[in-house]
């Protein structure tokens, strides 16, 4: 019998979405697979800058989007047992009809909100199934629930005696004044903080280092084995989904301080592990939190929220 051939499309800066590839490789799967951060698009002229600019100032699209992504669309003109895409609002509508002309199992998974990316709303009429980490989008517009997951079958080795107490890193956003609140309080407490924050200017601070290169994600990882816990200031306001943080933290079994008052409604949650700031102005963490142990989660639920079983369910 002749496997079963995918068409996987994604949108990946650090490399989260590569267990699914090879998994599907390993499921016997004959996989066409683009990651659309690498497709690039330089305008040929004046002329179709300046009709890119008119264009996207009317449709509120980036026809730059369209020409760069064009060539995945003529690359992959046959027939797909499924066609599963990460971020599918960046393609134009002509864009998504042809694609799925090219099967009956047309997917899509959101990990972003709606309101933080308004046109994932647009593009969910194109879809067979959406998958959705936002609870609220879920109920709202009819989605299927599916957290993001544990990209990682064996975490890296944690330093016996860790270099720092808490790790963070996050781009520089509007999130960036509670991070320093949270920096703040964790080092008047006697805590050694790797605090990392990538801005497009270098900023002088005594509690973050603001950075101008992306870290990949091998040194995201070597970071969090370097310290005891993992702080995860989500976009509060905006999406209330649980971001891959929060799955590291599973995996190299670290303590977790997060923002997301969500996660106390996930079965791994636990209070020992995991410490909910619930009022940014007046940040108290009990010192019991940082001398006890982590305890360890079921089995059974680790294995959960594992990448195995997200796409098994994608797959289903």
């Amino acid at each position: 019998m002749a496997n079963k051939k995918i068409l996987f499309i994604t949108y990946d800066l650090s490399g989260y979405y590569d267990c699914i590839k090879e998994e599907l490789i390993k499921r016997n799967y004959e996989v066409d697979y683009y990651n659309t951060v690498n497709y690039k698009y330089k305008y040929k002229n004046f002329i179709q800058r300046t009709y890119s600019f008119f264009y996207k100032l009317f449709k509120r699209q980036k026809l730059k989007n369209y020409l760069k992504l064009q060539p995945i669309i003529e690359n992959t003109n046959k027939e797909y047992d499924c066609i599963l895409i990460i971020r599918p609002d960046i393609f134009f509508d002509s864009q998504l009809k042809k694609l799925k002309k090219r099967t009956h199992k047309f997917i899509a998974y959101y990990h972003d909100s709606i309101n933080n990316i308004p046109r994932k709303k647009e593009v969910i009429k194109f879809f067979d199934t959406v998958y959705s980490y936002e609870k609220k989008d879920v109920e709202q517009y009819n989605l299927s629930f599916l957290p993001n997951f544990i990209y990682l079958n064996q975490p890296l080795k944690s330093n016996e005696v860790p270099k720092y107490n808490a790790f963070t890193i996050m781009g520089y956003d509007y999130r960036v004044e509670l991070v320093e609140k949270v920096a703040s309080y964790l080092k008047k407490k006697g805590l050694s903080l790797n605090f990392l924050v990538h801005s497009p200017k270098e900023k002088k601070s005594d509690l973050i280092n603001f950075i101008t290169e992306r870290k990949n994600n091998q040194e995201v990882l070597s970071y969090i084995a370097e310290a005891n816990i993992i702080v995860d200031v989500h976009k509060y306001g905006i999406q209330d989904g649980l971001t891959f943080r929060t799955f590291e933290s599973l995996a190299f079994e670290k303590k977790l301080i997060t923002t997301n008052k969500d996660i106390v409604n996930y079965d791994f949650y636990n209070p020992k592990n995991i410490f909910v700031i619930q009022n940014p102005s007046s940040i108290k963490i009990p010192n019991q939190f940082f001398e006890l142990p982590y305890e360890k989660i079921d089995p059974k639920i680790y294995q959960q929220y594992h990448y195995k079983n997200w796409l098994t369910q994608i797959l289903s």
